[in-house]
């Protein structure tokens, strides 16, 4: 089976609407591959970024007020008799609605998302993903036996490429907002985010210096015990929808808590900055004044940086929401413990889910039953792909000029992604905004590669 064979299965409908999709021209190209299968592809634009990345024929704009967006939507699924909905970030207003009433209907929904498995996967399951993912509902006992899969493709240059293609969408979405008046983003819209990223890359250096100490002490295998707790963006959904606490803030305390009344004097507790938040939130003042307040000062510790997998070998136990950095413990057989709804914790190898039980006994995971339902999930809801480097998901054309200016947009990239922390290679991919219009020699390439 081809990498791409969970993504031409989508040509079983006739008739494919897509919403939003990851910043970038991933649904272009996916709805040009679609294309080239038979499918009728119909796209739907909130923003002028969306339209600067899919600028065709296909696309319809919805600019009217949200409210308007039910009628809208279900007179549009009339029209063009949808038999399927496509979608990126399955929680965003628009993105709600629309699976509601796409239920409503009997329409399958596809939602993508990043991958489970990073940085060389991404994420498509129907229904939805993370606590809406089927994987849930997985009996572990009655899994098939599913080989391990061959090494995946490795994509170069995905990160610069996610940062400059948010960068632009970020910008021509806040330029085109007299286009767009009524449209709302989950997120901040605005030139002080590239301030807020320029912050990101200068603490990634400078804390890189100042816990250099810090993070050799916690690797030293005669060091002390500790628990990791990896942090996950405050504005995360995962945060917001599908957990307890709304916030890391609540999450940091009840954690602190839990850990002065019932862990081991001898252990520590680790807290790890989530990397693509450094230049959006700092919480030391809060951990610090917390732990002063509950006796536990020397035995917190809060970093920025440290490499996960090194500090996950170290680890007595994680505690964390419901971070995909949970599937990467159970993986290496570190015990678990998560306070969100994830799909991965299950009682059959994840052990308990109370914080409070968890510092006292954090059980080793069943590696052989998890690597059983790890190969189940990469055949099933993973695909060796990415958002951001996806030239070889459908062929482009690319100008000299646009080529030269893809370069540069990249270079200024590079500060956004040495703030970020994140090392994700990808594949080379190329995209420019009317490349539609050399749809017919592109498929022949496609064609042939097939």
């Amino acid at each position: 089976m081809h990498r791409f064979a969970r993504l031409d299965a989508l040509a079983g409908h006739a008739r494919v609407l897509l919403l939003q999709g990851p910043n970038g021209p991933f649904f272009f190209r996916l709805a040009e591959r679609l294309g080239t299968l038979g499918v009728d592809v119909t796209k739907v634009n909130f923003n002028a970024g969306d339209a600067w990345f899919f600028r065709d024929a296909r696309a319809r704009v919805f600019d009217a007020p949200f409210d308007d967006w039910p009628a809208w939507f279900e007179a549009l699924l009339r029209e063009k008799r949808i038999d399927a909905v496509l979608l990126f970030g399955q929680w965003r207003p628009l993105h709600r609605v629309a699976r509601t009433l796409a239920a409503a209907h009997g329409l399958p929904v596809y939602v993508f998302e990043e991958g489970y498995v990073r940085p060389w996967w991404i994420t498509m399951e129907a229904g939805g993903v993370n606590e809406a993912s089927a994987l849930h509902h997985v009996d572990p006992s009655r899994l098939p036996d599913i080989p391990e899969p061959p090494p995946p493709v490795r994509h170069r240059f995905a990160f610069f490429r996610m940062a400059m293609y948010s960068t632009w969408y970020g910008v021509v979405a806040w330029l085109g907002q007299r286009r767009f008046p009524h449209y709302r983003h989950h997120r901040p819209l605005h030139v002080v985010e590239a301030g807020r990223w320029l912050r990101c890359g200068i603490r990634k250096w400078a804390h890189r210096l100042t816990e250099r100490r810090v993070v050799a002490a916690l690797l030293d295998p005669a060091g002390r015990d500790y628990f990791l707790v990896p942090l996950q963006l405050d504005a995360d959904s995962q945060i917001r929808h599908s957990s307890p606490w709304g916030s890391n803030a609540r999450f940091i305390e009840a954690v602190l808590t839990s850990f002065a009344a019932h862990a081991e004097p001898a252990y520590e507790v680790v807290f790890r900055h989530h990397p693509l938040e450094r230049g959006h939130a700092d919480y030391r003042r809060l951990i610090d004044a917390r732990a002063a307040g509950l006796g536990l000062s020397g035995r917190v510790r809060y970093i920025h940086d440290g490499a996960l997998p090194r500090l996950l070998k170290r680890a007595r136990g994680v505690v964390l929401v419901n971070s995909t950095t949970g599937v990467q413990a159970l993986y290496h057989g570190v015990p678990v413990c998560a306070t969100g709804r994830p799909f991965y914790a299950r009682g059959e190898w994840a052990g308990t889910t109370s914080m409070d039980a968890f510092w006292c006994d954090p059980l080793k995971p069943d590696r052989e039953r998890f690597a059983a339902f790890y190969r189940y999930m990469l055949a099933t809801t993973q695909i060796n792909a990415s958002f951001y480097a996806c030239g070889d998901l459908f062929p482009a054309w690319e100008r000299p000029w646009v080529r030269l200016v893809r370069r540069a947009a990249c270079s200024c990239a590079a500060v956004v992604v040495l703030g970020s922390g994140a090392q994700a290679p990808a594949g080379e991919g190329t995209w420019r905004p009317d490349e539609a219009s050399r749809g017919d020699a592109a498929r022949q390439r496609l064609a042939v590669a097939r």
